[in-house]
């Protein structure tokens, strides 16, 4: 996985050290999430809910780095087998086979077609059987090469259909040398370095037991049958052709159909098992679609995940990843009548050949059984399909998979910037996609084998191993950011350059290296960068400063630029510093991004170099920016005056419960509970009391009552909410009376108070009174908020009078409610 601008030999290779990556694991302990929550360095939060599909990671020879490495063969780069392809697909025909097994090759054939995700690739489909006398033909090329544009693929079902089982008097064996030869024949004429897979549909017998071009007799055709079949391989093998059986029929040979596989060419994109040809079963209806994914995937060296299965109608959502440029949705309907909406991930219909979002979208296939909408530049998150059918059409299950192939670059660092020999440096490379957008994803970053390679002047070259687990210098685990340390070799003389190995099924990978030199023993310019990740919004910066020093005889110009970065995206307000000979600085500068950006994590690397030496840079630094989306006014306004707003608060809500606590105490010092209310009347032979209540123990300020029968020989005091009368407590006097005219006067305890006849109202303390101060123990509003526990406490004889046989004044609706004595003498 090399490009032009690697500044690599591309003849070089190394192993890649290390076995795949520790299951990935987010802070805190969490694991790797929804992709559709996923967004961005850490996100990660929340699980993650996916499962990876039957892949394995690219193990990609890098180019072993420096003057002195020995050129060795290069496999060929995945980012060659993931453009266009040369497909050919050979269905087998014979009677073997029963129609329904044929229907279902015809099927196979059509979901590679419509899955296919670059429209310059060519295809060719064969259909074979056998010849068994002169007029017959082994093979037959039902839908000859044509390159797979949208008008191809929807004509692509047309000719499908020729396809057919063959009956007696048309040759019914299974001439697989001939099938083969005549596939690597048609992926072979155009040259070029497409890569070039052949589908081999079939039950794997071979059978030229009734073809006279093999022989006189059943015995020599079988065994020169054999003998061509190995020749063909070999022939296929050399034209680099795969070969990817899969396996139709309830009679399969699956040993047969292993051997196919493993004698064709086994070095397409990657040499781990998972991208190795093999074969695979389609017995049925509901393992073809699976089948033909896994082969399909693995021979494009394609990221896939399991199919999404449902009856419609129904609601089948599929992960793309931030990785993926170009990517195919496959439907799998079951039923031509089943219709696909497609919406992606912030539930925007998708309207087929239309380009939005940065993206365009093809549809292939929509009135048959399989269709696939192909997107360029995908936006990542979860996109959705939602299938509807008429009723009689909703019984057959349907499916819904997403296959895509990616890009990513790596950016790498070694500090320090221009090592010693013998001295420990430490090596940091930084994970990107195409855009600059960091990599944080737990789920993408299993996808990845990341090492490294240093090479130089007078030393062999050094694997480096890196790791991303937050451990021995890492910062952070899973946060796309790998780190290891190497000892820079005693030997070392000149030039070291160091980059990243990157290796995943379905990614480019493009390299930037890291060029420096061995720096001399007492160096005449020395700097150094403090630059720390961040978070900012667009148009937001981040500060970094720039030391440095020169014990030179001569001025020296210190530039500081960017790099693996998107031209626009982040800019440097300090770019260029003069040192006067022994001069040294300490300057203050920021690194602004653009007003224009999305939110995203973006990386960049910043160096800084001496402009009169171009042997490297003297420091360098990887620098992640969380660009974050610009808050609401109200946020904004959090941000910047928290601290007032949190103070204004404090006060607010002292100044709030002073005021409070105040009007309670007003409240209770004038609050008449506690008070005894006589009512007396007198005439020529005396005085008598006619009725007398006690006030219960509360917070209301008033105490209201009404006299009943004030003309009668014994007047009552009637409590009531909306008495004609009210007394409240007057600390300074005694008590006050507020009469029915309005008139509001204060009068000391113990006084007859005229009301209206001969009726006069005397206040009094109650038994026990009012204490002074509170009694030590729970306050009262918790003491009120408390069960309490009720005394039975005896009236004396005198209270129970005519009037009240119950000893007991029923307060009615009253605010007070309870009765007066009972409730007098648990208040007092």
């Amino acid at each position: 996985m090399t490009s032009e601008g690697d500044d690599m030999d591309a003849h070089d290779t190394a192993p890649v050290r290390g076995g795949p990556r520790r299951a990935a694991r987010g802070r805190g302990g969490r694991t790797a999430s929804d992709p559709r929550t996923a967004p961005a360095r850490r996100l990660g939060p929340s699980g993650v809910r996916r499962t990876a599909a039957v892949l394995a990671l690219l193990l990609l020879g890098p180019a072993a780095l420096g003057r002195t490495a020995q050129p060795t063969p290069l496999a060929p780069a995945a980012s060659d087998a993931t453009d266009a392809v040369d497909l050919a697909v050979a269905v087998d025909e014979s009677s073997s086979l029963s129609a329904a097994d044929v229907e279902r090759e015809r099927d196979a054939a059509g979901r590679i077609a419509v899955g296919e995700i670059s429209p310059a690739s060519r295809m060719t489909v064969l259909g074979f059987a056998s010849a068994d006398n002169d007029d017959q033909s082994p093979v037959d090329e039902v839908c000859p090469t044509t390159a797979l544009d949208a008008v191809a693929r929807e004509k692509m079902d047309d000719c499908l259909r020729r396809l057919a089982r063959r009956g007696p008097g048309r040759g019914t064996g299974t001439d697989f040398p001939n099938a083969i030869r005549q596939g690597v024949t048609r992926l072979s004429e155009h040259g070029g370095s497409r890569p070039r897979i052949l589908f081999l549909l079939t039950d794997g017998k071979l059978d030229v037991s009734g073809s006279p071009s093999y022989g006189t007799d059943v015995d020599s055709r079988e065994e020169n049958g054999r003998r061509e079949l190995t020749k063909a391989l070999a022939e296929a093998r050399a034209a680099k052709v795969q070969i990817w059986p899969l396996g139709f029929g309830d009679d399969l040979d699956m040993d047969a159909l292993g051997d196919m596989a493993e004698g064709g060419y086994r070095g397409g994109c990657t040499d781990l098992e998972a991208a190795r040809p093999r074969a695979d079963r389609a017995t049925d209806s509901q393992t073809l679609g699976d089948a033909v994914q896994r082969a399909f995937a693995g021979a494009r060296c394609l990221v896939t995940d399991p199919p999404r299965k449902d009856t419609p109608p129904a609601d089948i959502s599929v992960p793309l990843s931030p990785l993926a440029t170009l990517a195919t949705i496959v439907v799998s309907k079951g039923d031509r009548a089943v219709r696909a909406t497609y919406y992606d991930p912030r539930g925007r219909k998708i309207e087929p050949g239309s380009r939005s979002d940065g993206s365009t979208f093809t549809l292939a296939g929509s009135g048959g059984e399989v269709e696939s909408l192909r997107i360029t530049d995908p936006r990542p998150g979860r996109w959705q399909v939602r299938l509807d059918a008429p009723e009689g059409h909703r019984e057959r299950l349907a499916s819904v998979s997403v296959q895509w192939r990616g890009a990513v670059r790596s950016s790498i660092v070694l500090t320090p910037a221009a090592p010693r020999p013998g001295e420990k440096a430490r090596v940091e490379l930084t994970l990107q996609t195409r855009d600059e957008q960091g990599i944080g994803d737990p789920a993408d970053l299993r996808r990845l084998k990341v090492s490294g390679r240093l090479t130089g002047d007078g030393f062999a070259p050094l694997d480096l191993a890196l790791a991303d687990d937050g451990e021995r210098g890492d910062k952070e685990d899973d946060d796309g950011r790998f780190t290891g340390t190497v000892t820079i070799p005693r030997q070392a003389t000149g030039a070291v350059k160091a980059v990243g190995v990157l290796g995943a099924v379905g990614l480019t990978a493009d390299h930037r290296p890291f060029l420096t030199r061995i720096a001399s023993p007492n160096p005449e310019v020395r700097a150094g960068l403090r630059v720390g990740d961040a978070e900012v919004h667009p148009g937001g910066s981040v500060p970094f400063r720039l030391l440095a020093s020169n014990d030179s005889d001569r001025p020296h110009t210190l530039r500081l630029t960017l790099r693996d970065t998107q031209p626009g995206a982040v800019a440097l307000s300090l770019t260029e510093v003069t040192l006067a000979p022994g001069d040294s600085v300490d300057r203050a500068g920021r690194l602004t991004v653009g007003g224009e950006l999305s939110p995203r994590a973006l990386t960049a690397r910043m160096e800084v170099s001496d402009a009169d030496d171009a042997a490297g840079p003297l420091d360098a630094k990887l620098v992640q920016v969380d660009v974050t989306p610009v808050p609401s006014w109200p946020h904004r306004v959090w941000d910047a005056w928290w601290w007032a707003l949190v103070t204004g608060a404090v006060l607010l809500a002292a100044l709030l419960g002073g005021f409070v606590w105040h009007r309670r105490q007003v409240r209770e010092d004038v609050s008449p509970g506690g008070l005894l209310l006589r009512l007396s009347v007198s005439d020529d032979s005396g005085e008598w009391t006619t009725s007398e209540t006690a006030v219960p123990r509360k917070r209301d300020p008033w105490y209201r009552f009404d006299v009943s029968d004030p003309d009668g020989p014994s007047p009552r005091l009637d409590p009531r909410p909306t008495g004609r009368y009210a007394v409240q407590r007057d600390p300074s006097t005694g008590f006050r009376l507020r009469a029915p005219d309005g008139r509001d006067q204060s009068y000391p305890l113990g006084r007859d108070v005229p009301l209206e006849g001969r009726v006069r109202l005397r206040a009094e303390r109650g038994t026990g009174g009012r204490p002074a101060a509170r009694r030590p123990g729970r306050p009262r509003w918790l003491a009120d908020l408390l069960p309490r526990q009720r005394t039975p406490v005896t009236a004396p004889s005198d209270r129970r009078d005519a009037y009240d046989p119950g000893g007991r004044d029923s307060y009615g609706g009253s605010s007070y409610g309870g009765s007066s004595y009972d409730e007098f003498d648990e208040a007092t």
